[in-house]
């Protein structure tokens, strides 16, 4: 395959629906059967792959609205909570992934207005959190947890105040929110109502049309529903007994959709219908950029920017894929914000530089897991000799979260596969947002270039959405042809992009069982060049900065012309520009600071799609665990 370069008209045909997560959904309606807990305690275990730290229900009951929740997982709670003891024609379920408050009771789903007549629950985060929760606090409203999604629940409870009925109330609570979501609300009546933003969800009925549910996901639905609906941004389920209608959120019109078979898998319901965990992932993506911008709360990026501008020296530490979104992060602070990090591995980090760390010091200490060993030592080190600690991390009820002066969630929901995805460019966009708050701070950029800025990155993530499924299919090619001819080979780029060689280079290693050696292209000539023949690959990411990008084409002419399997990495615009007949996985043209994250995605899927040819183990590859931690 040749050419393989996706253009505009391409990226707008069909768009293959993935994952939304940090929380799922599940809920059940009849008129005639009161064991509807029990359907719903079956999605949620299904939906343990989107949360499983905090679990709980929401169940319409003959004497009232019953909430029972709790932190931990979903089969706990449900045994020690008594679950399968409830018995109600009426239930809405949760499981959660923390990203507003740690795990605990008060931070579960479901949450409910100050009367406790409304419940709602939701997935994803509402961005414009902050601000409704403090007029809704100076409105007199109570909020027992630190969830993003409580302070819906007080909107539809002002609604109701005001005299308007639930639904209403429902619409204009859900006008007034912002981001990427899916909110389902109950009321002591049995009325169940669900919408989303920039993300869709579902509706079913069971195949004897007795039972109507509303899920997170179509494969939590398998062997319970019938007709299944995928309900769009914008439009309202309205569940209640054995029937549901679909309304336009804003003018309250019907609706007319049309219902789609369930065509997963029965050994693939867990996954999600895909065949590894890593490739759901990677489909996630695109929305781990828009939540990983969207969860940062303003008050904690003013802080964060404030002790970046303010530092005397900082240090970026972190292992891994962590590592290496900290050098592309160091690249972001160094232009946008005229801050030069000292990027280091947490392993390095005490041998030779802890000494040099006195109040005053900044460190950056990135985790997903938040318990990498090397990271937790070297800020054990760095904080006995004054340092303020900035952490980055997907678990805010980490140690590292714990033992941090301020930390920054990239909330990309959970991350199964051993291999970071998801994750990895979710914690570029956290650093990118980091280096444009101090630009600010700084005097560096005004408010509206940094508007300008997050718009262009959300139309980024909105448009990788698309693109996804395309440069899935071109990847599984390009993997198939290189499979039985490569041996070894080097991952290529320089400048903003040369860490992101260095990224490909770690998941061929974890993903594909393949030899490969991250590579700064101005390096290639001297030396490296001389193992490139018949049977070496050689990927080049096209660098984001223009003298670099002409400087590298002659290199991707010279490994062509040597024999070697070569895989060229860029824009649209960018991969048109390559001339010798090489293997394009090209995305859309995209601003400079971003092409880091867009070009992540392409690699990944080379990467497992290489694993999966080679037959590797994709989700857990040999001797690697999620979290090295000291006992690793």
């Amino acid at each position: 395959m040749r050419d393989s370069c996706l253009d505009k008209k391409a990226l707008t045909l069909g768009l293959m629906e993935s994952d939304r997560v940090m929380g799922g959904i599940f809920g059940a309606s009849s008129r005639s059967r009161e064991d509807v807990v029990m359907d719903v305690l079956t999605g949620l275990l299904r939906l343990t792959h989107r949360g499983n730290d905090c679990a709980g229900i929401a169940a319409v009951t003959r004497e009232s609205l019953k909430v029972l929740k709790d932190g931990g997982k979903v089969e706990e709670i449900s045994k020690r909570l008594g679950f399968p003891s409830v018995k109600a024609h009426v239930c809405l379920g949760h499981v959660r992934f923390s990203t507003h408050g740690r795990p605990h009771h008060d931070n579960a789903h479901p949450h409910t207005d100050c009367s406790g007549s409304i419940a709602v629950v939701g997935e994803g985060v509402i961005a414009n959190y902050e601000d409704l929760k403090d007029e809704e606090v100076i409105a007199g409203h109570y909020f027992r947890s630190r969830c993003d999604f409580e302070v819906a629940a007080h909107l539809i409870e002002d609604g109701i105040k005001a005299g308007k009925d639930f639904i209403n109330a429902f619409v204009e609570a859900y006008a007034k929110l912002d981001g990427i979501f899916t909110l389902s609300a109950i009321n002591a009546k049995g009325t169940i109502l669900t919408a989303s933003k920039l993300q869709a969800y579902y509706a079913a009925r069971s195949p004897d049309g007795g039972t109507i549910y509303v899920s997170s996901t179509k494969s939590a639905l398998k062997g319970m529903a019938g007709d299944v609906w995928r309900v769009p941004e914008g439009v309202i389920a309205v569940i209640y007994g054995d029937e549901v209608k679909f309304l336009n959120a804003v003018t309250l019109s019907p609706i007319d959709l049309r219902p789609e078979a369930i065509d997963v898998p029965d050994d693939l319901i867990l996954k999600d219908g895909y065949p590894h965990f890593m490739l759901k992932e990677i489909y996630e993506g695109p929305d781990a950029v828009l939540k990983a911008w969207m969860a940062l709360q303003r008050r904690y990026r003013s802080l964060a920017a404030h002790l970046v501008a303010n530092a005397k020296e900082v240090y970026i530490i972190a292992n891994g894929s962590s590592l290496h979104a900290g050098l592309v992060g160091s690249y972001y602070l160094a232009e946008i914000a005229g801050v030069s990090p000292i990027v280091l591995s947490a392993a390095e980090f005490p041998l030779y530089h802890v000494d040099n760390v006195t109040p005053g010091t900044l460190i950056i200490a990135i985790s997903q897991s938040g318990e990498t060993g090397d990271v937790l030592r070297a800020v054990y080190e760095a904080k006995m000799r004054g340092a303020t600690i900035l952490a980055i991390t997907n678990n805010v009820d980490s140690r590292l979260a714990k033992l941090s002066s301020i930390y920054l969630p990239i909330a990309a929901g959970p991350e199964i596969s051993i291999p970071a995805t998801k994750t990895f460019v979710a914690t570029l966009t956290t650093l990118y947002v980091l280096a444009l708050d101090t630009g600010e701070y700084g005097g560096k950029l005004s408010k509206a270039e940094v508007s300008k800025r997050l718009s262009a990155l959300k139309e980024l993530a909105l448009t990788l959405r698309e693109y996804v499924p395309k440069v899935d299919a071109l990847a599984r090619e390009v993997a198939g042809e290189i499979a039985s001819r490569a041996r070894s080979g080097y991952v290529i780029s320089r400048g903003i992009n040369y860490p992101l060689a260095l990224e490909g280079a770690l998941k061929f290693k974890e993903a594909a069982y393949f030899h490969a050696e991250g590579m700064e292209a101005g390096e290639f000539r001297h030396g490296p060049i001389t193992l490139v023949d018949p049977g070496f690959l050689t990927v080049f990411i096209i660098p984001a900065e223009q003298s670099a990008a002409k400087a590298t084409h002659p290199l991707i002419a010279d490994a062509y012309g040597r024999g070697a399997e070569v895989v060229v990495i860029a824009s649209n615009g960018e991969a048109s520009l390559v001339e010798v007949p090489v293997n394009k996985l090209a995305t859309p043209d995209v601003p400079r600071h971003l092409t880091p994250i867009a070009y992540a995605i392409p690699l990944q899927l080379l990467a497992y799609h290489l694993g999966v040819r080679r037959g590797c183990p994709i989700d857990t590859p040999k001797k690697l665990v999620k979290a090295v931690t000291e006992a690793s």
